[in-house]
């Protein structure tokens, strides 16, 4: 089989091509760094939350005794309630930004059996743990087929991974040719995932979750600046230009708030499978 026409294939190339335009458009520093640092802080969650069904589902997967390795795991939105469910939590994680706001909440909320690698998943040195957990990560990722088996190999139990159905960006992509003068290419999403697991020979379960709503801005001012973060627009004043101009026939105004036109709430799957007859 050609390997463009393979689902791992077509998944390499459409990350591959997404990253190339973003790095055309990305200024300098914005390629440099820890690219999550300035907004860590918003990825903390309260770990005792009820309210969170995809948590509340993948909680429902693990069992006391469990170790857990979270992959990508962030300020410990699944790491912190894992912890206080399970045996012990691993958490692999790049960004010395998140990992600073995880440190955070596991002070904040006296929790002990939570332990931290600072490093990319392909490079990481950990063992195998029960449960593998690993959300919204993949979208990114080229080299689908080494991640996901990175994953598998790690798990003496079951993995679970969670993914919108859209990439996380996907409501905005009309704003990119506005702005940057072309269509923007979207990442994969939970559909392609499935497909490059049953490529693998992976054969996982599905659940989904409903719908949520997309965030909600409090201003036409607040709309601007996340935009202008979202599409790598930095100090670039023609382009900011650009993005004033075309922002107000994106928007609508709700009574709740502005809301991206057209956008539909955020629907989630939790792709999950065992690794064993356990």
């Amino acid at each position: 089989m050609n390997s463009n026409h393979s689902a791992i294939g077509a998944w390499k190339s459409r990350v591959e091509a997404h990253h190339e335009q973003s790095q055309w458009v990305m200024p300098t520093a914005m390629r440099n760094g820890d690219f999550w640092a300035e907004t860590a802080a918003s990825f903390r969650a309260d770990p005792l939350r009820t309210d969170d069904e995809s948590l509340n589902i993948m909680l429902d997967l693990a069992n006391q005794d469990d170790t857990v390795l979270d992959v990508g795991g962030g300020a410990g939105r699944l790491a912190l309630p894992f912890a206080l469910k399970c045996q012990s939590v691993t958490v692999v994680e790049p960004s010395e930004g998140m990992l600073g706001q995880l440190r955070v909440s596991v002070a904040e909320h006296n929790v002990e059996n939570v332990m931290m690698v600072r490093a990319k998943w392909e490079e990481a040195e950990v063992a195998a743990q029960d449960f593998v957990v690993c959300s919204h990560v993949v979208y990114g990722i080229p080299q689908i087929e080494d991640f996901v088996r990175r994953l598998h190999e790690h798990a003496t139990k079951r993995v679970a991974l969670l993914s919108f159905v859209n990439a996380p960006q996907a409501h905005i992509a009309g704003l990119w040719g506005p702005v940057h003068g072309e269509a923007r290419i979207e990442l994969p999403a939970l559909p392609e995932l499935v497909n490059v697991l049953w490529e693998m020979g992976i054969h996982p379960d599905v659940t989904m979750i409903p719908g949520k709503q997309r965030r909600l801005f409090d201003s036409t001012d607040s709309a601007m600046d996340e935009m202008m973060r979202r599409l790598f627009i930095g100090d670039n004043p023609i382009k900011e230009e650009r993005l004033r101009a075309a922002l107000p026939d994106f928007l609508e105004d709700t009574p709740d708030g502005y809301v991206i036109k057209g956008s539909k709430p955020a629907r989630q799957g939790i792709v999950h499978w065992t690794t064993c007859d356990a």
